[in-house]
């Protein structure tokens, strides 16, 4: 059996601080067909990131209504996961239970990302897809092989120990995230690192793709795009021509399905009725009625017009990650990460950088 399974894009961070003992307590979408029957790993680590995505994506809409915003909750699962690797007790259950990874075993969502890491560039050789983990921790930090190993075998992951008290460390990591999403993301630690800082965990994405169906140039042209605010500007328009693309609307919205070099990567773009709004969209997102969306396209002749666009997206995800359940793990002496080290451990930050364009 093959299933779509979404696949979102982003490079992140998460960033370990050491508090002292006597410190107080204080409270688009990418399509993917895999064979689930030989990867039954991955395809269940998969419908766990779209439901942990779309929670996401909701969490951050009603927390910033008014903007825009560009995700990859692939990849934020996937650096949260490293980090499970280090947790125990109740912090583990709890960003478990947040990855929407209830039931499953830290081995089982292990070996899902192995599997993932292992497919996903390898299923169209047309289209360029970088995944990238490393940790970073402070010279002389006693971090536990276990971890590093965990992640070295499932992840990929390089690990490497830095002086963080030099400014050539900040360089060689952001150089790392620059390297692996081709300039994109030029960096993404700024400052000085501080000095209960102790460890930086990094996920990097980076995909290229031309379409299948190419855009006509010469059919790019200025025209009105109207905003969710009922206001409109002018912007440049894409026109695809008449054509047969697949497919697929219903009483809130619709959306066709656009593909990359063969097929096996597309961006599905969504249109709200008249009468409803990107919200009443995003309400409805979740994994089950992504399947049945995503198996209800069908091809259709139409004219489509898209408007170019680059977007950058930079936000902290600790505020709705906590909203989310797993605020435990922010928690200075009472997040228990006893897996990384003995030291007590919390984490930081978790910081979010994308690009498309």
């Amino acid at each position: 059996m093959k299933r779509i399974i979404p696949l979102f894009l982003l490079s992140m961070l998460l960033l370990f601080s050491q508090c002292n003992e006597d410190d107080p307590i204080k409270g688009p979408d990418l399509p993917v067909g895999i064979d689930c029957d030989t990867n039954a790993e991955a395809c269940a680590v998969s419908a766990a990131n779209t439901e942990f995505g779309f929670n996401l994506f909701r969490e951050l809409n009603e927390e910033t209504p008014d903007d825009n915003i560009f995700i990859s909750p692939l990849s934020v699962a996937t650096a949260l996961s490293m980090t499970v690797n280090g947790a125990e007790g109740q912090t583990r259950a709890d960003m478990m239970a947040t990855l929407e990874q209830n039931g499953a075993s830290l081995g089982q969502v292990n070996a899902g990302f192995r599997q993932l890491l292992t497919l996903l560039p390898a299923l169209d050789p047309e289209v360029q897809l970088l995944l990238a983990n490393s940790i970073w921790y402070r010279q002389g930090f006693p971090a536990r092989e276990a971890f590093l190993a965990a992640n070295r075998d499932y992840y990929d992951s390089e690990v490497a120990e830095l002086n963080f008290a030099d400014p050539q460390a900040r360089v060689t990591i952001n150089n790392w995230v620059n390297d692996n999403t081709n300039g994109l993301i030029e960096s993404i630690v700024d400052g000085p690192i501080a000095s209960n800082v102790v460890m930086y965990l990094i996920n990097a994405v980076y995909f290229k793709g031309a379409w299948r169906q190419p855009f006509d140039p010469e059919l790019t042209g200025p025209a009105d795009f109207h905003l969710a605010d009922g206001t409109t500007t002018e912007v440049d328009m894409m026109n695809f021509g008449q054509d047969t693309l697949p497919y697929f609307e219903n009483e809130l919205f619709q959306a066709i399905d656009l593909a990359y070099a063969n097929s096996a990567f597309s961006m599905s773009v969504f249109l709200p009725k008249a009468g409803h709004s990107v919200d009443d969209i995003i309400s409805q997102m979740n994994n089950a009625n992504w399947q049945q969306w995503t198996e209800s396209f069908a091809s259709q002749e139409l004219f489509f017009h898209f408007p170019k666009f680059k977007m950058k997206y930079e936000e902290s995800l600790v505020k709705v990650l906590t909203d989310m359940g797993m605020g435990i793990a922010f928690v200075p002496g009472g997040a228990d990460f006893s897996g990384i080290a003995d030291a007590q451990l919390n984490i930081d930050e978790v910081k979010h950088k994308a690009v498309i364009e």
